[in-house]
């Protein structure tokens, strides 16, 4: 049997720390090249904000390469991991050949080579590949995952954003910047409140309508930017 379906490509993780953006782009767009107004530690927020944003629309497309063992038919799977995409089995072959997905509870799930997932109800287990078969010795199995980007950044950490999609996380941490600007001047308001508050109240929408029409863009031209793959079975 055999079928065809879109998806988008998986991406190697970005080589550019949390702190190389925050340095090199967000500072300068925010001209507090000294800190004045932002220390790392909240831009650092404002920018795991940003990915928690950016993956409801736009979560990651991971490979994982389980080595087969013994006798065994059920792999753990990455924790994070929210749908399965592919089962490749046995990883190397030309064409590649992907397993079928079908139901453990399927009177026939035993007699073909197939998969199901064993997904957990909250966060203290990894999902499980399930698999109808136990894979020969000395093969591996390439399971293609969606899984959310990483939002818990540290300065060190590389983003797993791909980076024709880092202006749409900068111009979200301009937009809560300003935000948090806003806040603190109506926590401790100035003498010029009244006409600070309307401007910062202005910027402050402008830049979210940019991070938004950003965002928009991008979703527009993805609509036709899916890989197109075929599988047997």
């Amino acid at each position: 049997m055999s079928g065809s379906g879109t998806g988008t490509p998986a991406v190697s993780p970005s080589t550019v720390t949390a702190q190389d953006l925050i340095d090199d782009a967000i500072r300068p767009a925010l001209d507090d090249a000294l800190a004045a107004e932002f220390t790392d530690a909240e831009l650092l927020s404002f920018l795991n904000e940003a990915i928690r944003e950016y993956t409801q629309h736009f979560p990651r497309i991971t490979e994982t390469i389980i080595a087969a063992v013994a006798g065994e038919t059920r792999y753990a799977l990455p924790w994070d991991a929210t749908a399965v995409i592919s089962v490749e089995h046995p990883v190397g072959d030309d064409p590649p050949t992907w397993l079928r997905r079908w139901s453990k509870r399927a009177s026939g799930f035993a007699h073909i080579r197939a998969y199901d997932i064993e997904w957990t109800h909250d966060l203290t287990a990894a999902p499980a590949l399930l698999l109808s078969f136990a894979p020969e010795t000395g093969t591996s199995l390439a399971v293609r995952t969606i899984r959310p980007h990483d939002s818990a950044l540290t300065a060190s950490s590389n983003l797993t954003v791909p980076a024709r999609h880092h202006h749409v996380l900068i111009q979200y941490v301009l937009f809560a910047a300003t935000r948090q600007l806003q806040a603190r001047e109506q926590a401790a308001p100035t003498n010029n409140s009244s006409l600070l508050m309307a401007q910062l109240a202005s910027n402050t929408r402008r830049l979210q309508l940019a991070y938004l029409n950003a965002l928009n863009r991008i979703l527009s031209q993805q609509l036709g930017e899916g890989e197109i793959f075929s599988w047997d079975w």
